[in-house]
């Protein structure tokens, strides 16, 4: 879940879109056709929208509640670390 939202906020963490209002019909954002704005037949939004809820309106709405707080929260450092690299 934390994947999840770290992935979708990035549009707005990268000043792509103002604010989440504007990220929930951004499309070129998983987060937009969790929300329903957008359609991607390639998606499979009930995976992550039955982690909130198993009804789809209160899966999308806590879904985005969850996205929301993350905002407030700021970079989780085990997602942001600096990038790997592997040495052979």
């Amino acid at each position: 879940m934390e994947l999840v939202r770290y992935i979708h906020l990035n549009p707005v963490r990268a000043k792509i879109v103002k604010d989440i209002e504007a990220m929930d019909k951004y499309p070129y954002c998983g987060h937009s056709i969790l929300m329903g704005k957008m359609l991607a037949d390639w998606q499979d939004t009930s995976y992550v929208l039955k982690l909130f809820d198993d009804q789809l309106a209160n899966g999308r709405r806590r879904y985005r509640d969850f996205v929301l707080t993350g905002l407030d929260e700021g970079g989780k450092p085990e997602l942001t670390g600096p990038p790997m690299c592997i040495v052979w």
